[in-house]
């Protein structure tokens, strides 16, 4: 079985016919629930369209999305695709539908989805201590050859003990899976890290676990190379500093070959006053 930091493994079924920048961790009060600076920036936020349209079909249920059901499918299609990647990251984080109902709503507007159950982290990294809810998901709309997938995660607190930047990876098995491209949010708390290894299945970006803000996600898009089962995954690294001096930068990572079916992962080098804390978990879910 594969060991995965804050890991999720999923597997998605593909027919014959389809298939680093670098930032600073900061202490950033301002972005703290409450505070005059939130409140404006999430009201901002929660302005924009592919929000709005997330929060929409997320309250609403199967019998009213049916209702609406032509013009909601082509306010999904007419999303371009970061749009489209900030729509799913507000329909997963804190839906309680289960998978299934999640599922049957998308479809409903032509889109193929499913998410691996998110599963909350206790840390000790951030104080309190706060807890990391974490979901992989697989999405993609009609039309399209290409899937998304797609990690975000939901933080209650900001880490008040910064070390390096943490590292989240999105991992594939890259026999099946031919790498597209990758995305994050223009004003989110992720950053690209490393592509250099796409070819093996994985992409690295870089979070500033410092700022509580609302885009904490990221984005990969494959192609299908042939048909069979495309396992996919995610991995988070959590850093902080074990001392009360902060520590700021990227953490120094390496490269192995214990990703899904034999893709790449990664792993986060050990240095003075920074650890990591792991979490070891793992699933797989069928999409066809």
């Amino acid at each position: 079985m594969l060991k995965k930091t804050f890991a999720v493994v999923a597997t998605l079924g593909l027919s014959a016919s389809i298939f680093g920048g670098s930032a600073y961790a900061q202490n950033s009060t301002e972005n703290k629930p409450g505070t005059v600076q939130y409140e404006k920036a999430l009201k901002e936020y929660e302005s924009k369209e592919e929000v709005q349209l997330a929060l929409d079909v997320k309250d609403s249920n199967l019998t009213e999305i049916k209702a609406e059901r032509k013009d909601l499918t082509e306010q999904v299609k007419d999303l371009s695709d970061p749009e489209f990647d900030r729509f799913l990251h507000n329909f997963v984080k804190e839906n309680s539908d289960t998978v299934k109902e999640k599922k049957e709503k998308l479809n409903l507007l032509g889109v193929e989805f499913d998410q691996k159950a998110g599963n909350k982290v206790k840390t000790m990294a951030i104080t309190d201590p706060a807890r990391i809810k974490l979901s992989v998901y697989s999405a993609k709309r009609g039309g399209q050859n290409y899937y998304h997938i797609g990690v975000s995660w939901i933080s209650k607190d900001f880490e008040t003990k910064p070390a390096t930047l943490d590292v989240v990876s999105l991992e594939w098995n890259p026999k099946y899976g031919k790498f597209y491209t990758a995305s994050v949010p223009a004003d989110g708390v992720t950053t690209k890290r490393d592509g250099s290894k796409y070819d093996k299945g994985i992409y690295l970006f870089n979070v500033n676990d410092s700022k509580l803000i609302f885009d904490s996600y990221a984005t990969v898009q494959v192609t299908p190379k042939k048909s069979g089962w495309l396992e996919y995954g995610a991995k988070y690294t959590h850093t902080y500093s074990t001392t009360s001096k902060t520590t700021t930068g990227q953490a120094s990572i390496g490269f192995d070959s214990t990703g899904p079916s034999g893709g790449y992962s990664y792993s986060v080098t050990k240095t003075t006053n920074v650890s990591s804390w792991p979490k070891y978990d793992e699933n797989a879910v069928k999409l066809n």
